[in-house]
């Protein structure tokens, strides 16, 4: 037995030859070396002398068996011949002709087998000429490497660096490929560059079949005072499949939290795209939004307890998109940039029994016409509303009177009043609406669960929280002013409680009207709510006359409509979620419903369905729709995963995706198709990708783009995803 340093050496016969500090060993050796894959290896040394061997390589280093072994005392140098060898720290293990220790930090093998996997049941491994392994970088070096999957030769590579331990360090990451309809084949080479703690960058070659080659980088970025940011683009010169166009991206994103300042933060963003398609054609399986504005903004934010303030910059850039009906969108449907606007939100502490809170609202609003499509209609906005209200509260229920003012403010710029022929008085204007509401609940409670019934296993109890709301506010005359970003909003069980339908502050609606609704619920004695569902609907004293742009009013009938939202937990593994509403003559405004079925911690089936109405009011669209997705396992490594979206009323299959993947403790595999439609023009043809994915589990295999899109798309996913990798 020989121990040293971190090393330690045992074997049937050791020779040492004290003159020149030389030990020999041969029959049985085994070794451990736990400075490798350990960067706090001075902790472990002073244990060299008492822990078992096994003990010494579940601390964490490498150990290992060879045929024969040369030591020197003085450096430190070990070769080792015929050696089997793993690793702790890599969860690793392999075989190499030849093992040479030059010092402490480095190692070079010859003639190696090296495989993440166990070794009775090997699914790949890297057969190399020589590894160099630097325990001081972190890092390893291949050189003339195969690539195998259950002993076939997958690839060649002349040059592999891979990490030997968790820091970063520069190098190759692994490849990926993938088949779509338009692009054809694709291999994306990345290669890391840590540059410094605080900043990284990685470059990734992509190489098509049906495309020229395109050059994409990342930038991430940590300040100690200024905050951190990421920098994305991308470059693909004369590509074959855009008309030998130039395709291109940048995207920028900041953020920065103030040290001096609590609670003051920003951030900034900036989005370019060279064409429309940019999204959907090199995002193969979509994992980008199509998005018609990509945002530019600078944006500070501040909030403590009595105040809440946004203040911000923004434009954006608008792509060449479609409406519903195929027309090309005009400059008109184009969103206003907001240079700058101030929002803010805010309470006065000092009064005890009243509740005054305040909005405030003001940006100046820009969009040219450069097409014809409307004459240009910029300028500024102010909004300010003061409330006071004597909210009475207990556990029987709750009173909130409310009291409120509102102004707006409004006015062109110069070549807004150019382009209206309007002079400066008839381009302003000034509106004041007072507000007044009485909103008002019970809550009614009850032991037990409902009927009675499954008391002796649930329990539990019951709660029925009948509302009531009753809000008023007169006409004033505002329908010629500009319109820069207000909409109706949906209609949901929480709208219907809202002081006004407007989603911006553009209009001050005329709203007199009241609102009955009812809520219950029961909570069974284990705290799981069984079942949560909610009714309401709004009636109109009078016709709303306040309109937006040239709309009729929407408010000019007897009610909105009934209103609905339930969902329900019947067992532990089953939810049900349906809502909709119902127009003021009760026919079919909309209705969702969800079910989910989790049968275990790994599995997940998701069914749904959507029946949405035209409502000119809301700029609600029509839509029939199924939707359905399910995670299912086989056994413990393989699963089929699926998704759809299907609209009945347009036989169009919207958005499909079927794979398979298989994981296991050193090796994970998918292969998965999609066919979906660009979201800014359904009518164009859809996109079909095949992707392929090899991930090699502990070579820093990060997670597959499959399950970043199933997480976006499928409800539940993320503990399914969680439980399948434990």
């Amino acid at each position: 037995m020989l121990n040293q340093g971190t090393q330690h050496i045992e074997a049937d016969k050791i020779v040492l030859d004290l003159t020149n500090g030389i030990a020999g060993a041969q029959g049985k050796v085994m070794f451990t070396d736990q400075a490798i894959g350990n960067n706090n290896t001075a902790a472990m040394q002073g244990q060299g002398n008492t822990a078992s061997l096994t003990e010494k390589a579940s601390q964490g280093g490498l150990i290992g068996v060879a045929d024969s072994l040369a030591y020197s005392t003085e450096s430190g140098q070990t070769t080792a011949y015929g050696v089997a060898f793993a690793s702790v720290p890599l969860q690793s293990h392999g075989y190499a002709k030849r093992l040479n220790r030059p010092n402490e930090s480095q190692y070079e093998l010859d003639e190696v087998m090296f495989s993440t996997c166990p070794p009775t049941n090997r699914k790949w491994q890297f057969d190399a000429k020589s590894i160099d392994l630097d325990t001081d970088t972190g890092r390893g070096k291949a050189y003339d490497t195969t690539f195998r999957i259950a002993d076939v030769p997958v690839f060649y590579l002349p040059y592999f660096n891979f990490p030997i331990d968790s820091r970063r360090s520069s190098g190759f990451l692994l490849p990926s490929a993938s088949i779509d309809s338009e692009s054809g084949l694709e291999v994306d080479i990345p290669y890391y560059f840590n540059l410094a703690p605080n900043y990284d960058a990685t470059l990734n070659t992509h190489i098509y079949t049906n495309r020229n080659p395109m050059l994409s980088g990342e930038f991430r970025y940590l300040t100690e005072e200024y905050g951190g940011g990421i920098f994305n683009g991308s470059y693909l010169p004369n590509d074959k499949q855009y008309n030998d166009e130039d395709r291109s991206s940048l995207f920028y994103d900041h953020y920065w939290s103030s040290n001096s300042i609590p609670r003051l933060s920003g951030d900034a963003k900036y989005s370019y795209v060279s064409d429309a398609n940019y999204l959907d054609d090199f995002d193969t399986l979509g994992l980008s939004d199509s998005t018609l504005n990509l945002p530019r903004r600078a944006r500070l934010n501040y909030y403590n307890d009595y105040i809440t303030g946004d203040l911000k910059l923004e434009t954006f850039q608008t792509l060449d998109a479609f409406t519903s009906t195929g027309e090309a969108l005009k400059d008109k449907d184009k969103p206003y940039s907001r240079l700058p606007q101030l929002e803010l939100s805010y309470r006065l502490p000092w009064v005890e029994k009243f509740d005054i809170t305040g909005v405030h609202d003001s940006a100046y609003f820009k969009k040219s016409i450069d097409d014809g499509s409307e004459a240009e209609k910029s300028g500024v906005r102010v909004y300010n509303k003061l409330s006071a209200s004597y909210p009475i509260e207990s556990s029987w229920g709750y009173i909130k009177p409310k009291v409120g003012l509102q102004h707006l403010y409004t006015s062109y710029d110069q070549d807004s009043l150019a382009d209206n022929l309007l002079s400066e008085d008839d381009g302003s204007q000034s509106v004041f609406v007072p507000q007044a509401s009485i909103d008002a609940g019970l809550n009614l409670y009850k032991a037990g669960s409902p009927f009675g019934a499954f008391d002796d296993t649930m329990g539990g109890y019951q709660i029925l929280s009948p509302r009531l709301k009753y809000t008023y506010s007169p006409f004033e005359d505002q329908n010629e002013l500009p319109n820069f970003n207000t909409r109706i909003a949906s209609i949901n069980y929480e709208q219907l409680f809202s002081d006004s339908w407007f989603l911006g502050h553009d209009r001050l609606q005329d709203l007199h009207a009241f609102t009955p609704g009812i809520n219950y619920r029961y909570i069974d004695a284990t705290g799981v709510t069984r079942f949560d569902g909610s009714i309401a609907e709004q009636f109109y004293i009078d016709d709303g006359r306040v309109t937006l742009d040239d709309q009729q009013s929407v408010f000019n009938s007897s009610s909105s409509g009934m209103v609905w939202d339930a969902s329900t937990q019947p067992y532990n593994n089953v939810w049900v979620d349906v809502s909709g509403a119902l127009t003021n003559s009760y026919d079919l405004n909309y209705v969702t419903t969800e079910l989910r079925y989790q049968p275990s911690d790994n599995s997940l089936f998701n069914v749904g369905f959507v029946k949405r109405m035209r409502d000119d009011n809301t700029n609600q669209l029509p839509l029939s729709a199924f939707t359905a997705s399910a995670i299912f396992p086989f056994n413990n490594n393989w699963r089929a995963l699926a998704q759809g979206q299907y609209d009945y009323n347009s036989d169009k299959m919207l958005d499909a995706l079927v794979g398979i993947d298989y994981e296991d403790c050193c090796i994970g595999f998918a292969v998965y198709g999609r066919r979906y439609y660009n979201d800014l023009n359904t009518r164009d043809k859809p996109t079909q990708a095949i992707m392929a994915e090899i991930r090699l589990n502990g070579l820093g295999s990060g997670d597959s783009r499959l399950t970043r899109l199933l997480a976006d798309k499928v409800l539940g996913f993320e503990p399914v995803q969680t439980a399948w990798k434990e």
